[in-house]
């Protein structure tokens, strides 16, 4: 079998990663299409790492549509208006893409009798007509015919000016099976909507399938849910060393536990520098909590305002921030989170992570930080889960810890839930990149070449 796998930017390959080496370890062949990198995001290591690895790996470069890009903007129009329906649980985020549409159509939606008719349905299935005007591009349509895929899959699929789109859109027009694999927890609440629907889409949880019908209107037949790909590797990792080892050599007193402060991204907290000092102080407050210490893990797209940064019992681990996606780094984070004795941040997929290692999770809601919290849909992922401490200042935050190293941990049963139905619902030991994988190979026996060779066999078979 042969599969395209298009991706926005070579950065969500590590989500993936435990995908395509399921799929090349069955003997299929895979050629990942990525975007080009044009922000840090997009780092290509982790895939160039598996293409000098894997056999059935070949790597290319997403192509541009050449024709009808001003109508195309009618991708974005929509993406916007999909905000302002009145259920959507992120609103204000509408002005995010608003900078997106061109400028003639800034004016028109500006307008108040405009502005009153785009939350009505009739506006946004006005919107997927005028998409279905809109050819494949003859290029891209080109390109898959010559390479006859089975099957072709893209992820993330509704960033802006998401360039797969385009692969889907021409695949289905020849007549091949697509599916499009939800890359994150936060993509179906803060990104853009589907322009173009595949045969299927593969969401993580119910909870997510609940989003991709109410935000997105993807039909329930159209969903499948296989568990969190991305968090695979979490399952079949060790701590690489003991604590005293691992104390050494990042700086802290071994003799004493460390809670671990998990940094979220500019867009989420821009100043965290700022609530470590001011966590380390409320520490301090507590005879439990006075001598421990603080590990900083720093996001690697704001790792910036660490540098210079000192504080006693504080350690900065490590430095520079660390994409997590070659196995030296998953190694260091998992070391990390497996030797904490509780995890604090403001709104951070950390948490998630945190949850399968079974670590307390304590964020705090104060004015600076609500619109990146209960401002977001994602986050009340969270606040339903059950399994998040949240307190309303660091002193609170500090208190919560002062009774984990006590032994109160009240949220733990909330915590293996939210795992078993969040991260893995088709079962703890089965990984998601196992059940992704099922799937496509169930799909694309639905294509043209693939039937009439099944068909054939069954012939042989019956002579």
């Amino acid at each position: 079998m042969r599969i395209v796998f298009a991706i926005h930017h070579a950065g969500a390959f590590r989500s993936f990663e435990d995908v395509v080496r399921y799929w090349c370890r069955a003997g299929q062949k895979v050629h990942v299409l990525a975007g080009e990198p044009d922000k840090p995001i997009a780092v290509e290591q982790g895939l160039q790492a598996c293409l000098a690895e894997l056999s059935g790996l070949t790597v290319g470069r997403l192509q541009h549509r050449r024709k009808w890009l001003k109508l195309i903007n009618a991708r974005e129009l929509l993406n916007y208006v999909n905000y302002l329906r009145p259920e959507h649980p992120a609103p204000t985020q509408a002005r995010r893409w608003k900078g997106l549409i061109a400028r003639p159509l800034h004016k028109l939606i500006k307008r108040q009798p405009v502005a009153r008719l785009l939350p009505r349905p009739e506006i946004r299935r006005l919107l997927r007509w005028i998409e279905r005007l809109i050819p494949p591009d003859r290029a891209i349509t080109e390109w898959l015919r010559t390479n006859q895929p089975e099957v072709v899959v893209a992820s993330p699929y509704i960033f802006p000016l998401s360039r797969e789109v385009e692969y889907i859109k021409a695949a289905r027009a020849l007549g091949i099976p697509t599916a499009v694999i939800v890359l994150s927890w936060d993509n179906l609440t803060s990104k853009g909507t589907f322009h173009v629907l595949p045969d299927l889409t593969l969401v993580w949880n119910r909870a997510l399938a609940d989003e991709a019908t109410g935000f997105h209107d993807v039909p329930r037949d159209k969903l499948v849910v296989t568990g969190a790909p991305t968090f695979d590797f979490w399952y079949a990792m060790k701590p690489s060393s003991d604590y005293a080892a691992f104390a050494k050599n990042v700086g802290i007193d071994a003799s004493k536990p460390f809670v671990l402060y998990l940094c979220s991204s500019h867009f989420i907290a821009q100043n965290e520098h700022r609530y470590v000092a001011e966590f380390a102080r409320a520490l301090r407050g507590y005879p439990a909590t006075r001598e421990m210490g603080i590990v900083v893990r720093p996001h690697p797209l704001n790792d910036a305002i660490w540098q210079g940064f000192s504080l006693d019992d504080v350690a900065v681990w490590p430095r520079s921030g660390e994409w997590v996606d070659l196995p030296e780094a998953k190694q260091t984070y998992f070391d990390t989170l497996f030797h904490s004795a509780a995890v604090v941040g403001v709104n951070t997929s950390a948490f998630l992570e945190a949850a399968i290692l079974d670590k307390p999770c304590i964020t705090v809601l104060t004015d600076e930080s609500k619109s990146k919290q209960t401002g977001l849909g994602h986050f009340q992922h969270l606040i339903k889960g059950g399994f998040l401490e949240v307190a309303t200042s660091y002193t609170e935050a500090a208190a919560i810890v002062a009774a984990v190293l006590g032994g109160t941990d009240s949220r733990r049963a909330q915590r293996q839930q939210f795992v078993r139905e969040f991260i893995r619902p088709r079962g703890l030991n089965r990984p998601a990149s196992a059940v992704i994988s099922a799937v496509i190979e169930e799909l694309a026996a639905g294509h043209p070449k693939r039937r009439l060779q099944e068909s054939g066999r069954q012939s042989i078979r019956g002579r």
